[in-house]
């Protein structure tokens, strides 16, 4: 280690000699020292042995700057070709159109952070994608090779036979366990191999499953109608597989105003008892369309009644036929009792031994009952069990 002042003084001959030795030892070990030279010059080299750094003045002979690592190749600075750091390396944060790290003649493609923690890639001064540490960003499409079912070209650490593919133009494809389980083309969404759509209750425990049959010998397609539909109504098809709202009314299902004898006092929902009872032309608008004030107007605007048929027998309309003429539909017939005579052949002579004609013997007489006797009831009936009718509203 050696430092000068720099000056030769003048001497006698030994001490000037003795003077250039030391200067001469201080330029060629570059003013090696554990501290700086106390005379400094611009652009002096002084080898600071004490932090083993080698560095030089500046021009403005201000203060020194470090140029490298003593004992370490290259001074621990990156030659031209292949450097190996074994530190941390600072740089520019750059811009999209001129990145901190580019490629020459290529200025403006490269990297640069455009923020605290962002890494972003540039390619023609254009952003194509930003790296955070909890997210990345692509500003430009990405694209993947077409994959297959086994081996998908978007999937996951660990289970790399699950995830999307392109099998064929126009057409997104889904596998899971390396086979493929839906597609997405032009005509919508397919799901393959009879697999169900399952839509779960509100905490996922139950669910409903929709699937096609396990054989279908053509394809069906069936378009939903364009509304929710009314209360009570159901889905029917025109044969075509287009989808609409039908009451149950329709031919299809219970028309409207049909009668039924149950064997239950419960009167079930979508019906009323057959009880002549007066209700809402307007709650039961369908039933009022079918039967209008056949059964009695109600108030007359705003109910109507329904036909009463507690304790009676029902009659089929004659219609026309002639058996039961000049009745109207759904009118009240009192009971009657057919009109007929009751014969019996008397054998027994009177008082008297001999007949008004004297001859002895019985006549045949012709008599009339009303039936009086003690055996009689309040109304002419058949056998008969109790049920209770109701109407279709």
């Amino acid at each position: 280690m050696a430092q000068a002042d720099g000056t030769i003084q003048n001497d006698t001959g030994s001490n000037v000699r003795s003077d250039l030795n030391n200067n001469f030892a201080a330029c060629f070990t570059n003013n090696s020292g554990a501290s700086a030279p106390s005379a400094t010059f611009a652009n002096q080299w002084w080898a600071d042995t004490g932090n083993g750094l080698l560095k030089i003045r500046n021009t403005s002979n201000t203060s020194f700057i470090t140029v490298g690592t003593l004992n370490s190749t290259n001074l621990g600075l990156a030659p031209q070709a292949s450097p190996t750091f074994t530190g941390n390396v600072t740089i520019p944060a750059g811009t999209v159109s001129l990145p901190s790290l580019r490629f020459t003649g290529d200025d403006d493609t490269g990297l640069y952070s455009s923020a605290a923690n962002n890494v972003n890639v540039t390619a023609g001064g254009t952003l194509s994608h930003t790296f955070t540490s909890t997210y990345s960003t692509a500003s430009v499409p990405i694209r993947v090779p077409d994959g297959t079912a086994a081996a998908p070209s978007i999937t996951n650490t660990g289970d790399e036979d699950t995830g999307i593919f392109f099998n064929t133009a126009n057409e997104l494809s889904f596998s899971t366990g390396g086979t493929e389980r839906a597609q997405i083309d032009v005509n919508g969404l397919h799901i393959l191999a009879q697999k169900p759509v399952r839509y779960y209750d509100s905490d996922s425990s139950h669910y409903v499953e929709l699937k096609a049959a396990s054989t279908v010998s053509a394809n069906v397609t069936l378009t939903l109608p364009t509304s929710d539909g009314d209360a009570d109504q159901y889905l029917k098809t025109d044969g075509s597989g287009n989808l609409s709202w039908a009451n149950v009314s329709t031919p299809a299902g219970v028309p409207t105003g049909s009668v039924f004898a149950l064997a239950t006092t419960t009167v079930p929902s979508g019906y009323l008892e057959c009880d002549g009872s007066a209700v809402s032309r307007t709650t039961y608008a369908d039933l009022f369309a079918a039967i209008s004030t056949t059964f009695g107007a109600g108030n007359g605007s705003s109910t109507f009644n329904l036909p009463n048929l507690q304790g009676e027998f029902i009659r089929g309309w004659d219609n026309g036929r002639g058996v039961d003429d000049s009745r109207t539909f759904g009118s009240f017939q009192d009971e009657a009792f057919k009109s007929h005579t009751h014969t019996y052949d008397r054998t027994t002579a009177p008082s008297g031994g001999q007949d008004q004609a004297g001859s002895g013997s019985g006549d045949a007489v012709t008599i009339s009952s009303n039936n009086t006797g003690s055996q009689g009831g309040d109304e002419t009936r058949p056998r008969n069990i109790a049920l209770m009718y109701v109407i279709k509203t």
